[in-house]
């Protein structure tokens, strides 16, 4: 008989990569270049979304910074940036980007979004909803992933129904591996064990880079009671994450509370 635990309603991951670098001011960045893209730092704009969209990230940083440096007035380089910054861990830094962003752009909604992820990495979910809002209403598929995230994190009693909705919408413009991961986590919430498995599995299938479906499906099994396939998924997740692996974050986590005194859950969250 399997013990079912019950689900804590902390989503956040220990790594959550964005995979839409080319967010808003990529899109604009594209409707430029199809104008001819000759002023100063626009070719470096484009060198650093092919670097990011191949996975070269340092690389893309420094041309989003030269970007910057050629684009003094634009927040499209700096919006960039922040992404980049954050997926390297680099939280301050990024930060410091999406701020730059909006004290060029006040309704940057790039820069509002990563303002509301780095609020969920504090935990405070309602700083991050109102980023979220001051993202403006236009449809946007990010916009949508991260109020799922920021709803599942709030975490009172209609919220897992409001992030479900959210996600779909967000899955409806766009299969984004976040939204996928906030999927998994709302029907945790709401006790479809068999749905959260197979979404954070058509995660780990679709995005194999991302450590969400991984960790997906670790927090499934520790909401059954599965110690030994909570571990395994944990393991995966971090071998993903490399670098970008939290084990603080992983730590605090209460879904993995049970485990606090397991040698190899303290040995995945050691520092």
């Amino acid at each position: 008989m399997v013990e079912t635990r019950a689900v804590s309603e902390h989503p956040h991951p220990p790594s959550a990569r964005p995979s839409r670098l080319l967010s808003l001011a990529a899109v604009a960045l594209v409707c430029a270049c199809a104008s001819g893209c000759r002023r100063p730092g626009e070719a470096q704009l484009r060198a650093g979304n092919s670097a990011a969209q191949a996975g070269r990230l340092e690389d893309a940083k420094k041309a989003f910074e030269a970007a910057a440096q050629a684009l003094p007035d634009d927040a499209r380089p700096r919006e960039l940036l922040g992404n980049v910054l954050y997926q390297l861990g680099q939280a301050a830094d990024a930060r410091a980007a999406w701020q730059a962003a909006l004290e060029r752009d006040a309704a940057s909604a790039p820069a509002h979004l990563g303002l509301a992820r780095l609020a969920l990495d504090a935990r405070d979910a309602g700083a991050a909803l109102d980023e979220i809002a001051r993202a403006g209403a236009a449809p946007d598929p990010e916009r949508e992933a991260v109020k799922a995230l920021a709803l599942l994190a709030r975490g009172s009693p209609p919220d897992a129904d409001a992030a479900l909705a959210a996600a779909d919408a967000a899955l409806a413009q766009a299969e984004l591996p976040h939204a996928l991961y906030a999927r998994g986590g709302a029907l945790l919430v709401q006790g479809r064990f068999s749905d959260a498995q197979a979404t954070f599995e058509q995660l780990q299938s679709k995005f194999p880079r991302s450590p969400l479906g991984a960790y997906g499906l670790a927090r499934l099994a520790a909401a059954q009671g599965r110690a030994t396939d909570a571990l395994l998924h944990l393991q995966a997740a971090k071998t993903t994450a490399g670098s970008a692996w939290r084990a603080d974050r992983v730590a605090d986590d209460p879904a993995f509370a049970f485990l606090s005194t397991s040698e190899g859950f303290l040995a995945l969250v050691r520092k």
